[in-house]
């Protein structure tokens, strides 16, 4: 290699580095953008329940003479959701105008676009409903408001993937892994030393690790998260007037609690085969004969009977009802058919733990209503966000059990893709319950804190692809959903009670 050759290598490294340095910060940008949009999305839907648009009429300061006037908490959030649509519209303005600086690609061009179009409509329409309230006008400039988040992730994860492209040189097909036959020998393990004599374990002991087993069989992990499902259907039941029974909440929770044991039996018992391939599941009881099959399977049908006998008896039909079509569903739906056989498997079988929700709202009303409807859906949007980190982080686990992940089939930067139009389709469903059932500033902090801290995190795994970014933010998304449903629990329960 020549002298001149060389330097026109170090010449062209050095504008694709500059370049990669330039849309990163581009990016920031978009993020920062995006960030504040749905911030401002979720201080309006507090405006409109709490309402806080009453302590101002006028528009676009709240007197004459521009003053505030005295501070109160609802004027405090009122003019918090304007500081906002200011600081939105000026970062809106210029990540527009960077874009078409930078010359980036035309899909991202469009998609921010249509935001910078649709921004002074929607500010036109938030003045309209200061100066005259109008129902039609509200749904509207919410639905504007989404348009625009959405808008945006899009063009977000655009420059993501163009970044990532740029700096790692890894597409999709390059990320995806080859599926396994689940017949295939297992993964070598080791086996453990003959038992004689004095170490043969006591009755005791016995006991107690065969109590561990069954315990292990019922998942005991999942429990407190939908438990917080079916409790947060149920505090939203009791915005409608109805009266939650303390036999009742106890009642539904324990038989949930049930199911859910009754569900991870069967799917244990579905998949020893498979889990004895991978290894994050090859110490499962099942995969070493802990648990006999026959008594594995009279288990779960135990616990299937006694979660809808309890149910049926101290709640009420349909709750029942629900109960079990919750467990057919994990069960038949999503562990015999959809997992093993369907890369949208964890999309589809997002409906196991949305039910919940349901059974919670049926619980206090013996009905199903719009805002248990809409927690549901929030959950099955927020399923795929969740579970594709930890699809990503085990990718070549999976494929070696045979299972056909989105990771494994379409690889990391797909996932990534999907996790975060799913994460923002989660956070515009949990806006609108929130506006929907009426909820306050306690749940819009908790929306926003956690799901920038979400989103956050997945921006992480573009730019450190890793394990461990992937596993961080599989244990965020559940401090998102845990903080939401606790905000629900304490608004429904706790402050309006």
């Amino acid at each position: 290699m020549t002298q001149s050759t060389r330097t026109q290598s170090r010449t062209s490294s050095a504008r694709t580095r500059g370049l990669t340095r330039t849309r990163t910060r581009f990016t920031d940008l978009l993020i920062v953008t995006t960030v504040a949009t749905y911030v401002l999305i979720a201080l309006g839907t507090a405006v409109s329940t709490t309402g806080s648009a009453g302590s101002c009429t006028t528009w676009p300061s709240c007197s004459s003479d521009w003053a505030f006037g005295p501070i109160t908490a609802d004027g405090l959030l009122f003019w918090s959701h304007r500081a906002v649509a200011l600081v939105a519209g000026l970062l809106l303005v210029g990540t527009a105008y960077t874009a078409w600086r930078l010359a980036v690609d035309r899909r991202i061009g469009v998609a921010l676009a249509l935001a910078a179009v649709l921004y002074p409509v929607q500010v036109a329409l938030g003045a309209t409903l200061v100066v005259r309230e109008s129902s039609v006008a509200g749904v509207a400039h919410l639905a504007l408001a989404m348009t625009i988040f959405a808008s945006l992730l899009v063009a977000l994860v655009l420059a993501l993937e163009d970044v990532a492209l740029e700096t790692a040189g890894v597409d999709d097909a390059e990320e995806r892994s080859t599926l396994e036959s689940p017949t295939d020998d297992p993964i070598p393990s080791e086996t453990p030393p003959a038992v004689t004599g004095d170490d043969r374990p006591t009755g005791l002991e016995r006991l107690r690790r065969t109590a561990g087993a069954y315990l292990t069989l019922t998942k005991p992990k999942l429990m407190w998260l939908l438990c917080l499902v079916a409790l947060a259907g149920m505090g939203l039941a009791t915005l409608t007037g109805e009266r939650l029974e303390v036999t009742t909440a106890i009642a539904t929770l324990i038989g949930g609690v049930l199911a859910i044991g009754a569900s991870g039996t069967f799917n244990h018992v579905w998949e020893r085969d498979r889990d004895r391939k991978m290894q994050r599941t090859s110490d499962r009881p099942m995969v070493h004969d802990l648990v006999p099959v026959r008594n594995a399977v009279v288990f779960g049908a135990v616990l299937t009977v006694g979660s809808v006998a309890i149910v049926y008896t101290w709640v009420n039909t349909l709750a029942a009802l629900l109960t079990l079509s919750a467990i057919g569903y994990y069960v038949v739906l999503y562990t015999i058919l959809l997992k093993p056989n369907t890369e949208w498997n964890t999309v589809l079988g997002g409906g196991a733990g949305a039910i919940p929700a349901l059974i919670g709202w049926a619980a206090v009303t013996g009905s199903i209503g719009a805002p248990a409807i809409v927690l549901a859906a929030v959950i099955f949007l927020w399923t795929p966000a969740h579970f594709y980190s930890l699809a990503i982080a085990y990718k070549d686990d999976y494929a070696r059990g045979g299972f056909p992940m989105f990771p494994v089939v379409e690889g990391n930067l797909a996932a990534r893709r999907h996790i975060v139009l799913f994460l923002g389709a989660t956070l515009l469903s949990a806006s609108l319950l929130g506006w929907l059932a009426g909820l306050g500033w306690l749940y819009a902090l908790a929306s926003v804190a956690l799901g920038v801290t979400f989103l956050r995190s997945v921006v992480r795994q573009y730019r450190t692809p890793t394990d461990e970014t992937a596993l961080r933010s599989f244990y965020v998304s559940n401090y998102y959903l845990g903080a939401i449903l606790g905000a629900v629990i304490l608004e429904t329960l706790v402050i309006a009670g």
